[in-house]
């Protein structure tokens, strides 16, 4: 390393984040590159991108962090959603602009996963990935997470029924191999200091 300092990566709760910051996540969702992994492909507008974050006020189910690179910069998106205190269980998602990679989907799974299993206190935390897009169950598969199904032709992409992965992450194994995983990405995880902000 070159002994540069860490860059700031702040996760703030999409409703403290300035109508600028919404608006240039709103337009990341909207770029080709991050429709094509997601369920919804379609172009969101100003009104359904509002009424969306109008309706996360006060759900105490759904955690949606906006990724502020070097302070203020929208690189992203993580959410928890479907938190389920009884079964202590979760799903969670995010997803990056293209030009902001450079190990931090890692440095932001590892912190996102010690949130669940730390300050959060669940016991599970599931995701669903794309069969288009094998790279991100290869990543998910790094941080520990088991593949737990399979849903055949489940949704329509482009006119094309593709499948689904469902993956799941028990705190159990995290606790297990926590330390063997950070030690694997001790150097990505040294290029960022990761802010969660509650």
């Amino acid at each position: 390393m070159s002994g540069a300092p860490p860059r700031r990566i702040v996760l703030r709760p999409i409703s403290q984040c300035t109508p600028a910051q919404q608006e240039a996540l709103r337009e990341l969702r909207n770029h080709p590159a991050i429709r094509t992994a997601m369920y919804s492909d379609h172009i969101i507008s100003s009104s359904e991108h509002a009424e969306w974050i109008k309706g996360l006020q006060g759900d105490e189910r759904r955690r949606v962090f906006i990724v502020l690179a070097d302070g203020a910069d929208v690189a992203g998106l993580v959410s928890v959603t479907a938190i389920e205190p009884l079964h202590r269980r979760a799903d969670w998602a995010f997803y990056l602009a293209p030009e902001a990679r450079g190990g931090l989907g890692a440095a932001l799974e590892f912190a996102l996963i010690e949130h669940v299993f730390g300050d959060l206190g669940l016991e599970k935390l599931n995701c669903e990935v794309l069969e288009s897009n094998p790279a991100v169950v290869r990543m998910h598969g790094k941080f520990l997470f088991r593949e737990e199904g399979f849903r055949r032709s489940n949704v329509v992409k482009d006119g094309q029924r593709i499948g689904v992965h469902f993956l799941g992450l028990t705190r159990e194994d995290w606790r297990a191999g926590r330390d063997a995983v950070r030690s694997r990405i001790e150097d990505v995880l040294g290029r960022f200091e990761i802010v969660l902000e509650a």
